[in-house]
């Protein structure tokens, strides 16, 4: 450990002859600054951090005692070391009485200095570790007392404790704080939050950090929860779960805080930032089982129906119930479990598999918004395998493409075009919009206006008669289309000039 001194002088040479000329650091010591007076230097540990002062008692505007007496009222942790030229019986009597560590009469020599500095040291080391026992036992009856209340009602006798160990209950949240997934090491969790912390005091209760803090600003709270899980996933590599309880303003509430602290435990599966804040709202009973039946054989159905669209919706909306309902996560991943191997199902029906390790992350997740990724990627993984396989989409499409070019001038409708191909209307609308990008409708009026066009430009057809040709059996709304998607009438577009 290296000591910091303040060197304080009057006389400029002596001064730099302590500070600059003497190898402080061959005794663990470096001069942090000097001072020319005793406001110099009483304004320079105002700023700093020092250990020894070694002054001169006679200086102007305030002496050496000044500095001493300064020392003594507000940092007694420092020691001072006096310089005089007199041997003056009152000059130590007063000393002692600011207990000042050394007296020594100038002039004095390097080996004088040293060894004072050096006693000055052993009682600066004896003092720190007298202080940092005590500060061990204070802070474990200060534990086990916070134990005792969090475990046992109230009662009128923990007043004087709460005085002894100056904790204010008057107005306080309790935060609960957890890691994810659980280890019986919580020491960098405690070391973190102790290095976070604003006017707050916690200590460890089974696999737990309780955190009082002497605050009446949940958005405080809030900030610094998420400061320490952040910094406690960089440093540690793990994440925490943190539940805080509601405002409480007398003692008597304590042991009902951490309860709400613990519960609100329960439902960080439900918020994005695994902190969470206790709600009296907290429906534990909800029961969705039926209504959760009804979605697995819909969800089973459109998927068989390569109705996607909707299968996503039914995704979506039940997760948004899970939230509302802030529904048990147990229940919860039962029913993503019955998802995946509803998709499981189908992908083995078209020739396919889904990985085992969807229903792994299913089991395992933390929190409801890893688990619904987690569902979404699997049903996006099953869409894309049931589209690309075998082809069907590709191949079903460029059939009705055939199919309307060789049927251009008959009246064309989803029903017919579906009869032809042997395949449900519902079905191959889904898939040609999802193959072509455009519905089977609008695919059809524009490959008859683009033949249209070429009618119109390359012969002297009738206007009516190229309406016959393309499928449309009425001439005006023929035009109207035409215009409606080339911008021009049919008219125009063949004689641009007029």
């Amino acid at each position: 450990m290296t000591f910091k001194l303040l060197i304080v002088d009057d006389e400029s040479t002596m001064r730099k002859g302590i500070a600059e000329f003497m190898n402080w650091n061959t005794i663990d010591c470096e001069v942090a600054g000097t001072a020319s007076d005793g406001l110099e230097a009483i304004a320079f540990l105002e700023k700093h951090e020092v250990d020894i002062i070694i002054t001169d008692i006679k200086m102007p505007e305030a002496d050496g005692l000044d500095v001493a007496k300064y020392v003594f009222e507000n940092c007694p942790e420092k020691k001072v070391i006096l310089l005089t030229g007199y041997a003056d019986f009152e000059y130590a009597k007063t000393a002692i009485q600011y207990n000042v560590s050394a007296f020594i009469l100038k002039p004095t020599n390097k080996k004088e200095l040293f060894e004072a500095v050096q006693a000055t040291q052993n009682q600066l080391a004896s003092s720190r570790h007298t202080d940092s026992i005590a500060r061990e036992k204070t802070a474990f009856l200060k534990e086990q007392f916070l134990l005792e209340m969090t475990d046992h009602p109230y009662q009128p006798q923990f007043e004087e404790k709460l005085r002894k160990y100056n904790l204010s209950l008057q107005g306080y949240y309790i935060a609960a704080f957890r890691l994810v997934p659980y280890h019986e090491d919580i020491r960098s969790l405690k070391k973190i939050i102790i290095d976070e912390k604003k006017n707050a005091y916690c200590y460890r209760y089974n696999n737990l950090i309780i955190t009082i803090y002497f605050y009446n600003d949940s958005d405080f709270i809030l900030k610094n929860c998420n400061e320490i899980e952040a910094i406690m996933r960089i440093l540690d590599s793990r994440e925490i779960s943190v539940g805080i309880s509601r405002f409480h303003d007398t003692p008597s509430g304590f042991r009902q805080a951490v309860t709400e602290a613990i519960r609100a435990l329960t439902l960080n599966f439900y918020a994005e930032n695994n902190v969470s804040f206790f709600s009296e709202e907290l429906n534990e009973d909800c029961d969705l089982t039926a209504e959760n039946s009804l979605d697995l054989f819909q969800f089973e159905n459109l998927l068989l129906d390569w109705q996607f669209r909707d299968a996503k919706t039914l995704l979506m909306n039940l997760f948004a119930k899970f939230k509302r309902n802030f529904v048990n996560a147990q229940d919860v991943k039962a029913v993503c479990s019955q998802l995946y191997y509803i998709c499981s199902r189908i992908a083995i029906k078209k020739s396919s598999s889904l990985s085992a390790e969807y229903l792994n992350t299913i089991r395992q997740a933390n929190d409801i918004f890893t688990l619904e990724q987690s569902v979404m990627e699997m049903f996006h993984t099953l869409k894309r395998r049931l589209q690309d396989t075998a082809g069907i989409q590709g191949q079903l499409t460029e059939k009705a493409m055939k199919y309307i070019e060789e049927n251009i001038a008959a009246d064309l409708s989803l029903e017919q075009i579906a009869d032809a191909l042997h395949i449900s209307a519902s079905h191959l609308s889904r898939t040609f919009k999802k193959a072509a990008g455009i519905s089977l409708t609008d695919y059809i009026n524009q490959f008859r206006i683009n033949r249209a066009k070429e009618l119109l430009r390359g012969t002297d057809i009738y206007i009516y008669a190229v309406s016959e040709m393309v499928g449309y059996h009425d001439a005006t709304y023929f035009s109207s289309m035409f215009k409606k998607l080339v911008g021009v009438s049919p008219s125009e577009y063949r004689n641009p000039e007029g």
